[in-house]
């Protein structure tokens, strides 16, 4: 499996600043409106969260905003996105931070303990989402949430008009990344991840898509995966 930072030709420095520079916008008032009706309504008073693919923490510093009692975990492959988690200010308890590859070794979790799973924009880059899919299901509580934040497949000519600019670089070499990332960006149609989690032993719950290119799914622990 390439890492995020091959697939989009960066180092892990420039990918900490990338995603921190644009995750405002992916995560704006409306992602939080949906996040609130479709996920944060249903948690306990005291909710115990995890963020696989954590990044540079920023969806878990914004969590802990809105449940400032929860336990939060946030696991990542990357050290430079743990460092950068563990230098934010949290609301509530600071969040458990690993330095932590799902694909390789299971989560430093209990079985059942968790009232929610999320991830973003990561899934659709793994050789085999069965099995970290497995895995979300064996950490989740019966009746679990299972949140997913990913890329949907669009025609080549929208998704380069919807890729973000950058004036300092060539537009040659800014085609370049677009088509190099494309394969991956555009792996899944929306009815593909809908499948994929009946697979994997989750009922969907909802589906919302607040941007063209991605589409949110929330989903409730149903089966254990087999």
């Amino acid at each position: 499996m390439p890492t995020q930072q091959e697939i989009h030709g960066v180092s892990d420095a420039e990918f900490v600043e990338r995603m921190v520079e644009r995750y405002p916008r992916r995560f704006n008032d409306q992602y939080w409106s949906v996040f609130r009706a479709n996920v944060g309504r249903h948690l306990p008073a005291e909710p115990a969260i995890v963020d696989l693919g954590c990044g540079p923490g920023l969806f878990l510093r914004d969590v802990s905003e809105r449940h400032q009692d929860g336990r939060l975990y946030g696991f990542d492959v990357t050290p430079a996105m743990i460092e950068h988690a563990r230098g934010l200010r949290y609301r509530g308890a600071p969040p458990t931070l690993v330095v932590h590859d799902v694909e390789r070794e299971p989560l430093p979790l209990g079985a059942g303990g968790m009232d929610l799973v999320s991830m973003t924009g990561v899934l659709h880059v793994l050789d085999d989402p069965f099995a970290v899919l497995a895995e979300v299901q064996r950490v989740l509580r019966p009746g679990g949430l299972f949140l997913l934040d990913d890329w949907v497949r669009m025609p080549l000519a929208r998704y380069t008009q919807d890729r973000p600019r950058d004036r300092t670089e060539p537009p040659e070499r800014q085609r370049a990344g677009w088509l190099r990332m494309f394969p991956f960006h555009n792996k899944y149609t929306a009815d593909d991840w809908k499948w994929l989690l009946a697979e994997a032993g989750f009922s969907l719950v909802s589906s919302v898509q607040i941007r063209p290119q991605s589409q949110i799914f929330v989903a409730v622990a149903r089966t254990p995966f087999e």
